[in-house]
């Protein structure tokens, strides 16, 4: 059994404020008269379920094109999140993950339970490489607030900060709504786009032990 964790991509995808539209234009029809059906797409590079870099926050970092492919297949561990709240590391760790867990997705039942900065480096510490949630952003806030001090101000989004830093790969946009908690190998390949910030992918799952054809 495949399942398919990625979400499908058309003007009523919703995208991230300040981020462009999906806009699907027709440039040849068949019912027209031309030999073939075209269409032009326009949209953003964090489109529904795509991938960040860490190019997304870290100019000069590695790019969506030169991710390493054995970061983005792979076992993956679902975690449920669906009781809302914040994933900080207290409830990362609640979860007695199993041993090993490099890529893990955060099912919260697109409630809003998004990862705290704590979370971010508990996730750091146990050698996580990639992480995924079936919301907008992983992190909450659409522009998080700085906090100043005699060291100067805090960056924006501390998430997405901890995390690119330290190479972990974010994957946002899941539709983990037909997947439960438990292991799965994850196959998620974003587009090949020549120096991007970020990339639409198509991610699925197959659960531990079955085999396909």
């Amino acid at each position: 059994m495949i399942i398919d964790i990625s979400r499908s991509i058309g003007p009523d995808t919703p995208v991230w404020p300040g981020d462009p539209p999906v806009v699907v234009e027709p440039v040849a029809r068949v019912a027209a008269g031309d030999p073939a059906d075209v269409s032009r797409l326009q949209l953003g590079t964090h489109t529904g379920t795509h991938v960040d870099p860490p190019a997304h926050f870290f100019p000069g970092a590695t790019t969506v094109d030169a991710l390493p492919l054995d970061v983005l297949v792979g076992p993956a561990v679902v975690a449920d999140f669906s009781g809302g709240g914040p994933i900080d590391a207290g409830r990362l760790e609640s979860q007695a993950l199993p041993a090993g867990t490099t890529r893990l997705l955060l099912r919260t039942g697109a409630a809003g339970g998004a990862v705290t900065a704590d979370g971010a480096r508990w996730l750091v510490e146990r050698g996580v490489r990639l992480v995924g949630a079936d919301t907008l952003s992983i992190e909450a806030g659409e522009a998080p607030e700085c906090a100043s001090g005699e060291a100067g101000e805090a960056p924006e989004y501390p998430v997405h900060r901890v995390l690119l830093a330290a190479g972990v790969v974010i994957v946002e946009g899941l539709d983990l709504s037909a997947a439960g908690a438990g292991r799965y190998q994850l196959v998620c390949l974003p587009l090949r786009i020549t120096g991007g910030d970020g990339a639409p992918a198509r991610a699925v799952l197959i659960p531990a032990g079955d085999a396909t054809s």
